[in-house]
């Protein structure tokens, strides 16, 4: 079995200076190393994930459910532009290259349980495949 290269992670200067920051960013950089349990750790129970034309997905079960069978996607590099929080709102914009070689603009918006909270409450994806330059 071929050992699957670990992703490249960049982070735009300011993309980590608040602990709402902080968290988002290690969230992010969770789904391309594909640790599930990284990315289901700062989202609460009863989680709404919104894939933007696809799915929602309720709750935490059925988030790693989704996750688990997504798990031989691979990622061979992530850029997070930004990183924007304001109260318990939040977005971060980038660019994934999965290692079959798409790329996709993302912007996922979330809102936190409350303005000093640690769990995500809500979460809505937007995807859009881009062609590489």
């Amino acid at each position: 079995m071929e050992k699957q290269k670990m992703p490249i992670i960049t982070v735009k200067p300011d993309c980590g200076n608040s602990p709402q920051k902080a968290l988002l960013r290690d969230f992010i950089s969770a789904f391309a190393h594909a640790d599930v349990d990284g990315i289901l750790a700062p989202m609460s129970d009863d989680i709404v994930w919104n894939l933007v034309g696809d799915a929602v997905i309720e709750g935490k079960e059925n988030v790693r459910k989704l996750l688990e069978s997504m798990e031989n996607a691979g990622t061979s590099d992530l850029v997070i532009e930004s990183i924007i929080t304001h109260g318990r709102d939040a977005a971060v914009n980038g660019v994934i290259r999965s290692n079959s070689g798409q790329v996709h603009a993302f912007c996922d918006v979330v809102q936190f349980t409350s303005a000093a909270g640690m769990k995500i409450k809500t979460m809505t994806s937007y995807s859009i495949e881009i062609k590489d330059e």
